[in-house]
C-alpha cells in the first residue's frame, strides 16, 4: 500500500469514528433536553430539527477538515517523499541525478532526508570523478608503456628469428627457440595492453557486417582441434539443427572473443574432459555457448572474473600463464556489439558455460 493510500484509509477511519461520536453525542443531547423540558411539551419536532442541523453542520465541517488535512499531508509530506524516492530509484537504475523539488514547506525530518540524499549523491559524484581520473591516468600509463615496449621487443624478436637461421648446436638452438617464444609472448602482451588502451579511450574500431556465426563456430572448432588433441580434451561444435540468422558483428573481433573462450576452456579442462561449442538463436539474438567440464569458477571469484588483471585462484594453480585481461576485453567487445558475455556453473556436472550473445543483422 502506498503512503497516500495509507493516510487516506487512516483519515476515513477517523472520519467514521467522528461521525459515530457525533451520533452518540446527539442522542445523549436529546435525552438531556427531554429531561429538562416540562412533561407533555411537544419536543420531538424541535429536537429533530436541532439535532439534524447540528449533525449536518458537524458532518460538513468534518468533511471540509478531512479534505484540508488530506491535501496538506499530500502536499507537504507525500509529494516530497515521493520525489525523494523517485530520485533514489533513478540514481539506482540509470546513475542519473534528478534534482529534488523545493522542500521548504515540508516537515524538518523530510527536509533533513533531502539534505542527506544530496550529500550522498555529491559524494558519489566525487568518487566517480576521482575513479574516472585514476582510470584515465592508468590507461595513459599503460598506453605509453606499451608503445615504448613494442618497438624494442619487436627488434629483439627479429634478431632471435635471424639467429635461429645461424649454424648452432642443439643446446644453443633450444635456448634461442625458448627466447624467441618468450619474446613472442611479450609482444602479444603488449598488443593486449594496447587493445585495452584503445577500448578505454574509445578508439577501438569495429567493422560491423552480417556474420554467419554457425560457420565461424565450425572454423573455431577446426582451429583448436590440434590444441584439444594435445590436451586430451574432446572438442566439437554442436550445431543448432536449424539455419541460424546472421549476427551483426565485427567478425575478427568476435573471432578473438571465441579464441579466448575456447582456449581457456581447453586449458582449464583436465585430460579426458570435453569442450562443446553450441550455437542457437532467439529473442532477437544469436548465442554461442562454450561449455566445458573443467575446474569451474569458485563462488568467491565470480563477481570479479571480468575485471582487469584478475585471475581466479584455481586458474593460477592449474596454469601460471595468463595476465587476467582476456575476459575483460572479451566482455567489452561483446557489449560494444550491443550483446553480452556471461557465465554460469554447469548444472549437470563440473565445469562452466560461457554465453556470448550478439544482435541479429538488419
Amino acid at each position: 500500500m502506498s503512503l497516500r493510500a495509507f493516510i487516506a484509509s487512516l483519515l476515513v477511519g477517523v472520519f467514521f469514528v467522528s461521525v459515530a461520536f457525533i451520533a452518540v453525542a446527539l442522542a445523549f443531547l436529546k435525552i438531556q433536553l427531554a429531561t429538562l423540558l416540562p412533561p407533555g411539551l411537544e419536543t420531538d419536532a424541535t429536537l429533530r430539527v436541532l439535532i439534524i442541523g447540528i449533525g449536518a453542520g458537524s458532518f460538513l465541517l468534518s468533511v471540509a477538515l478531512l479534505g484540508v488535512v488530506f491535501w496538506a499531508i499530500g502536499r507537504y509530506i507525500v509529494q516530497p517523499l515521493r520525489a525523494i524516492i523517485d530520485a533514489i530509484e533513478e540514481l539506482d537504475s540509470t546513475g542519473t541525478r534528478r534534482p529534488l523539488p523545493d522542500l521548504a514547506g515540508a516537515p524538518s525530518e523530510i527536509r533533513s532526508l533531502g539534505v542527506v540524499f544530496d550529500r550522498f549523491v555529491n559524494r558519489v559524484d566525487e568518487d566517480h570523478a576521482r575513479d574516472a581520473e585514476m582510470s584515465r591516468i592508468k590507461s595513459d600509463f599503460i598506453s605509453t608503456a606499451a608503445h615504448q615496449l613494442r618497438t624494442p621487443l619487436t627488434g629483439i624478436r627479429w634478431a632471435l628469428e635471424a639467429l635461429e637461421k645461424e649454424p648452432l648446436d642443439d643446446g644453443q638452438k633450444a635456448l634461442v627457440a625458448s627466447a624467441t617464444e618468450k619474446s613472442r609472448q611479450l609482444v602479444a602482451i603488449v598488443g593486449t595492453l594496447l587493445d585495452i588502451s584503445s577500448i578505454e579511450s574509445g578508439k577501438y574500431k569495429y567493422a560491423f557486417a552480417p556474420v554467419d556465426i554457425e560457420s565461424l563456430a565450425d572454423e573455431m572448432a577446426r582451429d583448436f582441434a590440434e590444441m584439444a588433441k594435445r590436451a586430451d580434451v574432446q572438442l566439437y561444435h554442436e550445431r543448432s539443427g536449424t539455419k541460424l540468422p546472421y549476427a551483426r558483428a565485427d567478425k575478427e573481433r568476435i573471432k578473438w572473443v571465441l579464441n579466448n573462450l575456447i582456449e581457456n576452456a581447453i586449458r582449464y579442462t583436465p585430460a579426458g574432459g570435453r569442450v562443446r561449442i553450441k550455437t542457437a538463436s532467439g529473442a532477437g539474438r544469436v548465442y554461442v555457448y562454450v561449455i566445458d567440464t573443467g575446474i569451474g569458477i569458485e563462488p568467491q571469484d565470480r563477481a570479479n572474473i571480468f575485471e582487469r588483471f584478475y585471475r581466479a585462484g584455481n586458474a593460477i594453480a592449474k596454469e601460471n600463464a595468463g595476465n587476467g585481461l582476456g575476459l575483460y576485453i572479451a566482455r567489452t567487445i561483446a557489449t560494444d556489439h550491443g550483446g553480452d558475455l556471461n557465465f554460469k556453473s554447469n548444472e549437470d556436472g563440473p565445469g562452466t558455460t560461457f554465453t556470448l550473445s550478439l544482435p541479429l543483422a538488419a
